[in-house]
């Protein structure tokens, strides 16, 4: 039923729970996995007193990302699931979408959602709610 599912991550610790789920249900239809993190290299724009701390991170971000990828990748050793691992640069929602454009094998999109405050959300829009809205494929939101 699933071929080709995307997981898209954000960082290294991703949810264990979503990353059970995706196991689970990769492995019940034999699925390709693609493990996927973009990381947005554009300047941010925060509020004066905003409380948000940026961590200066001590790679590029490219190794960052890859970082990243192979670290949820570590969570299916052992399983027989064939792990594609794909990383870029650019807005996360827009490169997500960009992926299913371009690879019409995936077949199911599985997110977690991190529960933003509602008026970050508003402000900034949420990664999940864009590939909701714009995705030609099913996506699983995981909470």
């Amino acid at each position: 039923m699933f071929k080709k599912i995307l997981l898209p991550v954000d960082q290294p610790d991703y949810d264990e729970q979503t990353l059970q789920v995706v196991k689970d249900l990769a492995l019940k239809y034999n699925s390709e996995l693609v493990i996927f993190n973009s990381q947005d290299i554009s300047p941010n724009v925060y509020w004066v007193n905003d409380p948000i701390v940026m961590e200066r991170i001590p790679t590029t971000t490219e190794d960052y990302s890859r970082d990243i990828v192979k670290k949820v990748a570590e969570f299916f050793e052992g399983t027989s699931l064939k792990i594609t691992e794909f990383t870029s640069t650019g807005d996360p929602a827009s490169e997500i979408l960009h992926l299913l454009d371009k690879d019409d094998a995936i077949d199911l999109v599985i997110m977690a959602t991190h529960g933003m405050k509602a008026s970050k959300r508003f402000l900034l829009g949420s990664v999940t709610n864009k590939v909701v809205h714009h995705a030609k494929v099913p996506v699983l939101v995981m909470r």
